[in-house]
This record gives structure tokens, C-alpha cells and sequence, in this order.
């Protein structure tokens, strides 16, 4: 006896690891699984139906189940049960089955207190076949109940992953796969696979976690934990692993469409704007897609493989549906009001490669865009229908559009944020520029000497009912080599002012600076010229002699009695230095 409960002890030992169910469940579980099958015989016993009746009268009184206590001893591979009884006064018993009076013979023997419970050890041998069948039943359903809580358990945080598995069994709608998570064997029906591929028995595979079934059908057809390799999540993850900018997030995945097997359709979309999506995934010389085309198909029947066309998102939808039908060249297309429905027209002989081949481009579109009906249609079937259609162009003037409001929206919440928390606002001439101006505008004039520079704003306190003078402080500074000690010269904008005056102060002192500079110009050339009519003006004039020497000297002997009476010396009037003057 002793050596049939030591290889029961080991069997639940190896039935605990290959369940991935602990010994602390495996003993709750035969625990419970004794107490039903010794309730009932003990209920057999006294005679009491289902009903909990002890007469043939059928009430509705619930016999509670009987009070069963199991040791186990794992070392020494030994197992006792006990059935127990609660010590209570004898005016406090309620129900004799599950308790026992204080006075009894058998309590005071033991010594046993109010609240002790007295228990006698059951003999295994006293269950008969119809109550070891009852113990059986109780226990296969604990299990199979510990089991789905342990692989829900374990495989809770890898729904949306990929994980590897081992070909078990293949047969010709169903392949058995054993994961090599929790060691649990799933599923993967016809409807899961990549077209017609092949499997064979101990090769490794990589399926995709669709979820966890949490009803007992999902656990009898063996799809308790449902995987996939045809789903748009099991591509979606080959894009994460195969390509770095889309794991590390700078790349992101808007859509997937697939027809498993044959062509998908991948819309890409890069938060940095100078990271070409499409060529990020696509990789040098298609290296990275073909690294996953390769993990795509596997070997089937025809030798193909799926063929994967990436291409660029758009919150435009006009534009969006214009890039997932490519190869063909959209020039216009008619939205339904709700655009659930579309009429899209093509170049002449280009809707044909719009529609694809057996109309799976047309398809692949039409799920990637979420929509009920596409329609395509070349340029002359448009006019002869007289189609009323909205030109690409237009799409992309709302694209542009579009894009230039998000970024006043974002400009304008930022100072709203920062006026609120009474910070000082700062903004660097690379923000005011992506800010206010798009990419396609000419920032050619703009004045490049500003670098480093931050324009300061700061809130302004007003009172209630008080008018706020909105004027704008900007000036536009030149760097300077500031020595450590000086502070960097900055310049208080009011933040009160919208976004709106800010930029066309910007403008205005935008011309003041070409104005200044011009001005600037203008005066340097007529200072030039006024110097040098000054320096014509100083250079020397040759004289020209009126008197002889004769003629001087008979002058010099005139007589000259009647200027006697003036006092004033005319002698450096003779001197001819006098003159040049």
C-alpha cells in the first residue's frame, strides 16, 4: 500500500509539470475532490437525497458537504485523510453532520475546546467504484480549470506576439503545434496559414497569439490558446523585428490589409520628416522586405510567395486612397457624404493596374481605407458618365493646408501652457520658423544672422475690465561673442498679443531691416561724395600775378600823406602770402 502511494504521489508530481500546475494546486485540488466523493458517501450513508431531505419529502434544504481534511507528505509519499466535525455547547449545534457537542464522550476524551474540531481518519479501501468515479470526474475538471488558469496565466502577456513552436502532427486542414511557451500544444486550422504551405513534423514554426479561449469548446478542440499565421498582426510584427525604425517607433504602421499568401498592403507613416518611411522598410536594394517576403509562404504548392507593397499614409483620405491604388494614377475621385463609398478616376489605361490582378489591388484598398465600395474608372468612362469628380490637386492644396493649421494649433497651445504656468515662454528661431511658416514657403529672406538667439516673452499682469494694449517688442538680434560674465541680451515680447499680430510683426521687421540696410547704403555713398568735394575744395589754386615788379615799385614811392591819420597798420596787407588765402 505504502508503494502504491508513493507512485501516486509521483504521478501527481509529473502531472503537476506537465500541466504547469504547482504541487500547492495539485493538493487543493485532490483536497476537494476527496471532500465530494466522501460527501456523497457519507450522504448515502444517512439515506438523504439530493434535495438534502432526510425524509422522502422533497424541501428545499441544502445539505452543506462534509468537513474533510487531507495530509500529505510529499518526503515520505504518504497520504492521510480526515473527516472532521466542529466543537460547539450543545444548545448551539445546528446541523450534526458537519458538528459536534462539547459534552460528547469522544470530544472530552481527546480534550478538545469549544472551536477544536474533532476529526476521524477515512479508510481509501471504504469508497466504492461509483464514489472513486465520482472523485475522478471532480478531479479531471479541477485540472483542466488549473490548467486554462495557467496557460491564461502565462500567455496573458504575449497575446499580440510572436512565438516559436514545433511541428507535432500535420494533417490536411489542421496542423498540432507545440509552443514552446508552457509547453502547450495549439492548433493552427487551414483558415490560419499562408496560402498552401507546407508543413512538415519537427520543424520549427512562428505563429502569431490571436487570444486566449476562455470557454470549455476553445479547450476541447485544442484552440485554448488561439494562434495565426495569416492575421495582418503576424505581418505587422515581421515589419517590428525586420525593421529598426519602426521598432524604435520612428516609423509607424497605419494600416494593414492582407490576402494571405498572395499581396498585402502596407501604409507607413514617419514622425520625423526627414525619414523616408517607404525606404526605411523597404531597405538597400529591398534587402529588408526580402528579409521578410522570405518568412512569408514558406514552401507551398506553387512555388510563390507574398508579394508586399508599402506605401505612404495620408490623413488626407483623398490622397490615402490615391497611394493604396497604385500602380494606377488617380487623377480625381467622388466620395460618398459618409465616405463609405468612392468612384476614383484613372488615367487612361492605368485603371486596370488600379483594379490588379483578380481585382486584388482593388480589394487590398478597399480594406486598408476601411470602406464598403471602390470604383474604378478610366478618364473617358468619367466624362462620358459626366462625372462630377474632385481633382487630386485639390487634396493635396487641403493636405498642405491642413498641416499648416496643426502647426499654428500647436504653437498657440504651447503659449497657452506656458502662460498658465507662468513660465516664460521661449522661442528659438528654428521654432518660429517651423512655426509660422510651412516647408514649401521661401525662408530666403528671413535674416540668417539670427542664430542662438531666443525671443523672451513674459506674461503681463492686468486687472479686470482694464484695456491690454497689445504692442509687440520684437527685435531682430545679431550673435555677439558675449564674454562669460555677461548675461545674453534677450528681448520681453508680450505674451498677451495672438499669433496672428506676432507674425506680422515679424514681417514688419523684416522690411525695417531691408529698409535700414538700404538707407544705410545710400548714406556711405553720399558721405563719399560730399568728401570729396571737400577735398577739391581744399586743394590749392595757382595765382595769378596783376602787378609788374616796375610797376610795383613806383607804387611803393607814391606819396601817401593823406593816410597819416589812420592808426591802423596795413603791412600784412603787402605780404603775398596775404593773398593766397
Amino acid at each position: 500500500m505504502a508503494n502504491k502511494k508513493k507512485d501516486f504521489l509521483g504521478s501527481l508530481t509529473s502531472l503537476a509539470e506537465a500541466r504547469g500546475i504547482n504541487k500547492e494546486q495539485i493538493v487543493d485540488i485532490l483536497q476537494e475532490s476527496f471532500q465530494v466523493a466522501f460527501s456523497k458517501k457519507f450522504e448515502d450513508e444517512l439515506n438523504i437525497n439530493k434535495f438534502g431531505n432526510k425524509t422522502s419529502s422533497k424541501e428545499d434544504v441544502k445539505l452543506p458537504p462534509a468537513l474533510i481534511r487531507c495530509d500529505f507528505d510529499f518526503k515520505k509519499g504518504t497520504i492521510n485523510i480526515y473527516r472532521q466535525w466542529e466543537v460547539r455547547l450543545d444548545d448551539d449545534i445546528e446541523d450534526d453532520f458537519i458538528q459536534i457537542p462539547s459534552d460528547d464522550p469522544k470530544v472530552i476524551e481527546k480534550g478538545l475546546k469549544v472551536g477544536d474540531f474533532y476529526e476521524e481518519e477515512l479508510d481509501f479501501a471504504s469508497l466504492e467504484k461509483g464514489y472513486v468515479e465520482k472523485f475522478i470526474s471532480n478531479f479531471k475538471q479541477k485540472i483542466s480549470k488549473a490548467e486554462k488558469d495557467a496557460l491564461i496565466e502565462t500567455y496573458k502577456g504575449k497575446i499580440g506576439e510572436i512565438v516559436n513552436g514545433v511541428v507535432t502532427k500535420v494533417d490536411p486542414h489542421s496542423v498540432i503545434i507545440e509552443l514552446n511557451i508552457g509547453k502547450y500544444s495549439a492548433t493552427l486550422n487551414e483558415k490560419d496559414w499562408i496560402g498552401n504551405e507546407i508543413f512538415t513534423v519537427g520543424e520549427s514554426v512562428k505563429v502569431f497569439i490571436k487570444g486566449i479561449g476562455k470557454d470549455s469548446r476553445d479547450s476541447k478542440s485544442g484552440n485554448l490558446v488561439q494562434i495565426s499565421r495569416s492575421c495582418n498582426g503576424f505581418l505587422e510584427k515581421l515589419f517590428e523585428g525586420e525593421i529598426h525604425e519602426i521598432y524604435d517607433g520612428t516609423v509607424i504602421i497605419k494600416g494593414v490589409a492582407r490576402i494571405a499568401g498572395k499581396r498585402s498592403k502596407v501604409a507607413v507613416y514617419a514622425i520625423n520628416p526627414d525619414v523616408d518611411p517607404c525606404g526605411a522598410c523597404i531597405g538597400p536594394n529591398g534587402s529588408r522586405i526580402q528579409a521578410i517576403v522570405s518568412q512569408l509562404g514558406r514552401q507551398n504548392k506553387n512555388n510563390e510567395r507574398e508579394k508586399i507593397d508599402v506605401i505612404n499614409y495620408h490623413e488626407n483620405k483623398g490622397l490615402y486612397l490615391a497611394e493604396a491604388l497604385k500602380p494606377g494614377e488617380v487623377i480625381g475621385i467622388q466620395f460618398s457624404p459618409d465616405y463609405s463609398e468612392a468612384k476614383v478616376v484613372c488615367e487612361n489605361g492605368t485603371e486596370s493596374a488600379a483594379i490588379g490582378k483578380q481585382g486584388q489591388n482593388l480589394k487590398l484598398a478597399t480594406a486598408l481605407l476601411k470602406m464598403s465600395k471602390i470604383s474604378v474608372l478610366s478618364e473617358d468612362d468619367a466624362n462620358k458618365e459626366n462625372l462630377e469628380y474632385t481633382p487630386i490637386s485639390v487634396f493635396e492644396t487641403e493636405e498642405k493646408e491642413e498641416e499648416k493649421r496643426k502647426i499654428r494649433e500647436k504653437a498657440l497651445k504651447l503659449q497657452e501652457e506656458k502662460a498658465k504656468n507662468n513660465d516664460k515662454v521661449v522661442i528659438t528661431k528654428e521654432e518660429t520658423q517651423n512655426d509660422f511658416y510651412s516647408k514649401d514657403d521661401d525662408l530666403n529672406d528671413f535674416d540668417t544672422t539670427i542664430e542662438n538667439e531666443e525671443i523672451i516673452s513674459e506674461d503681463t499682469n492686468t486687472k479686470e475690465n482694464d484695456e491690454v494694449i497689445e504692442t509687440p517688442k520684437t527685435e531682430l538680434i545679431k550673435p555677439k561673442k558675449a564674454k562669460v560674465e555677461e548675461p545674453i541680451e534677450t528681448v520681453e515680447v508680450n505674451t498677451t498679443i495672438s499669433l496672428n499680430d506676432l507674425e506680422a510683426s515679424l514681417e514688419n521687421e523684416k522690411k525695417q531691416k531691408m529698409e535700414e540696410s538700404l538707407n544705410k547704403k545710400k548714406n556711405k555713398k553720399d558721405n563719399h561724395k560730399e568728401n570729396k568735394n571737400k577735398d577739391e575744395y581744399k586743394k590749392p589754386i595757382k595765382k595769378m600775378e596783376i602787378y609788374t615788379e616796375e610797376e610795383l615799385r613806383e607804387m611803393e614811392d607814391e606819396d601817401f600823406d593823406d593816410f597819416d591819420d589812420f592808426d591802423e597798420d596795413f603791412s600784412e596787407y603787402d605780404d603775398d602770402d596775404y593773398y593766397e588765402d
